[in-house]
């Protein structure tokens, strides 16, 4: 039986292309990380299917366990060495969460940024790689279906 997980999508207006009507859509997914101390922190993360790996915010890393190997620096698309944000590969479990209730848990390997100033991504290794991504903007409904 697959576990279907809905995401939502959020709008953000291009503040340099408004004038253009060019707006930034993002496809978002509940995701529950357990603490250290055994609390619950519940974020919204952006599913990326350009990604490998999943990008894990400072904040929330270092409160949850976390298995760290070695230092990196991952830097996007363009990959500039003077903008690549540091960070270390590590290996770490979290739960996505539905508005239906439903829950799907992973343990991902991921990249685990030594700054706050980076979304919380969901990428595709050990993650994206076990879904079936359904999307239909035009319908505006979007899920990820895990068997």
């Amino acid at each position: 039986m697959s576990t279907r997980i809905g995401l939502d999508f959020r709008r953000v207006p291009d503040v340099e292309l408004l004038h253009r009507g060019i707006v930034h859509i993002r496809l978002l997914c509940r995701v529950q990380f357990q603490t250290l101390t055994d609390n619950l922190l519940v974020r919204s993360a952006i599913v990326d299917t350009g990604a490998p790996l999943c990008l894990i915010p400072s904040d929330l890393w270092e409160q949850v366990r976390t298995q760290q190997f070695e230092a990196t620096r991952i830097g996007g698309l363009m990959m500039q060495k003077d903008r690549a944000i540091p960070g270390r590969v590590g290996i770490l479990s979290m739960t996505l969460l539905d508005p239906q209730s439903r829950q799907y848990r992973l343990t991902v390997r991921a990249f685990l940024a030594q700054t706050t100033d980076v979304p919380l991504i969901l990428g595709f290794q050990d993650c994206l790689e076990k879904a079936t991504v359904h999307l239909s903007y035009p319908r505006y409904e979007a899920w990820l279906e895990f068997d």
